[in-house]
């Protein structure tokens, strides 16, 4: 059996486009579930709001473990495909899910142990702090849903099947859509149970979305065969999984401290201003949607023709995705930039929090196109099998962003955090697409001066 989607042939921008235009949908859904949240609990207030805003970077350091092994797997899979090895697909899907059940394990051991230290070093105030530790607790014990969920979907993606992570998606995004207020007012015998009730209803929603992807994993329709009865461990296709995932989740964490870190710094001006950049921040999740569709796509992409060592197709996708991202993010930017009061209105009626985030669009939504090129040339490195540049490229924005905007906010109050923000993006952005394009060309220098040895 070979796989449905060969991208080794055929146009390049086609085949990104077929990829991308799933995962937009997917991507859209994904992060509509921190939007559905974050309206719902807004109705709760501005301390509830500020609680899951400051959440979020340690929800972050979950996710930036599963999207790490989910990239992993992913770019594993394209790249044994491209090489037409198929008999190492599902061994790799299958070692998937080992390191995914280890994770979720640790992740479940140290997460209780740093609750109430992470809470307190944030420095939110009494009734912020309460709501978040209700809200984290939730996450870890129902992490197990992320993990599980977004291994399958990196299999369907590395075998070029966009749609069915799509589908999975889109009935989580359902089911949270119902479970949300139901969990958070109450309904029926169903408690009120506030912020907790947000984090229930995610879990929830993730477990049924995920039994959609597996159902299509078992049915024989997909490429990958998940076939329990002859599991066999290989530490080599382990080692190849975290070659990629290590470095990916490090670089996602680095994100994720980052962000906790801006969060901090903003927490000094005030719970509107946390409230106000939380929703934000939110909202930007919806900017960055055409990069991380076009990213995922142009990963596999990547990976089935470096398989295949057709550098140049490698290379084609890579600056399609990257001019496509730019162009994206930055109408987006704009949008946000011109109308944000409107949509920040649909998440809180306070002026003062509605004002910060205004502030906050006002000068960062137009760098949003090199954040684009910033997430295409992560995803063209992990489409190489090569993923520590990644964490080079994210650690070093946020070694800039930090330290800038601390400085700057002595200076200009909040706005300065803003512009630290806005000037280490466009940095990173075009520092990231130069050491891509050349390490692709050392790559095929490499390759071509190989072939040569062995023919002679």
């Amino acid at each position: 059996m070979k796989p449905k989607k060969d991208l080794t042939t055929g146009s390049i921008r086609k085949h990104i486009i077929f990829l991308a235009a799933p995962m937009l949908v997917a991507m859209f859904m994904h992060n509509l579930f921190t939007l559905v949240d974050t309206f719902f609990v807004g109705k709760l207030g501005p301390e509830a709001i500020a609680a899951v805003a400051a959440s979020f970077p340690v929800f972050f350091i979950i996710i930036a473990l599963i999207t790490g092994l989910g990239i992993g797997i992913n770019s594993f899979v394209a790249r044994s495909i491209g090489a037409r090895d198929y008999e190492k697909v599902s061994i790799i899907a299958e070692n998937g899910l080992i390191i995914a059940a280890a994770l979720y394990i640790l992740t479940l051991a140290i997460g209780f142990f740093t609750i109430k230290p992470l809470v307190a070093f944030l420095g939110a105030q009494p009734d912020v702090a309460s709501f978040m530790r209700d809200y984290i607790s939730v996450i870890y014990v129902g992490s197990f849903a992320f993990f599980f969920g977004n291994v399958a979907n990196a299999m369907l993606q590395g075998e070029g099947n966009t749609k069915t992570p799509m589908k999975a998606l889109v009935i989580a995004n359902i089911a949270n859509i119902i479970l949300d207020p139901a969990f958070i007012f109450g309904l029926g015998p169903l408690p009120a149970l506030g912020v907790k009730g947000a984090a229930i209803a995610t879990i929830i929603s993730q477990m049924i979305g995920s039994f959609y992807s597996y159902s299509h994993l078992f049915s024989g329709k997909a490429f990958v065969k998940l076939r329990f009865k002859k599991l066999v461990y290989s530490g080599q296709i382990v080692k190849g999984i975290l070659k990629v995932s290590l470095p990916t989740s490090a670089a996602q964490g680095a994100i994720a401290v980052g962000i906790f870190f801006v969060n901090k710094l903003v927490a000094t001006f005030g719970s509107a201003a946390l409230a106000g950049f939380g929703i934000a921040f939110r909202m930007e999740s919806l900017a960055i949607l055409p990069a991380l569709a076009l990213g995922i796509a142009n990963l596999t992409t990547i990976g089935q023709n470096i398989g295949a060592k057709q550098y140049d197709r490698a290379r084609l996708a890579s600056i399609f995705s990257s001019i496509s991202a730019f162009l994206f993010m930055e109408a987006v930017g704009i949008m946000f930039f011109l109308t944000s009061p409107l949509w920040i209105s649909i998440f809180t009626s306070s002026p003062e929090v509605i004002a910060y985030g205004e502030q906050y669009f006002g000068i960062v939504a137009l760098a949003y196109g090199f954040i684009g090129l910033r997430f295409i040339a992560a995803n063209s490195f992990q489409g190489l099998g090569k993923a520590w540049q990644v964490l080079a490229i994210t650690a070093s924005t946020f070694a800039v962003m930090i330290p800038l905007a601390l400085f700057l906010s002595h200076k200009f109050g909040i706005t300065g955090v803003w512009w630290g923000v806005a000037s280490a993006n466009v940095a990173a952005g075009l520092f990231a697409q130069l050491w891509f394009q050349n390490t692709l060309k050392h790559a095929e220098r490499m390759h071509l001066k190989n072939d040569m040895v062995r023919t002679t």
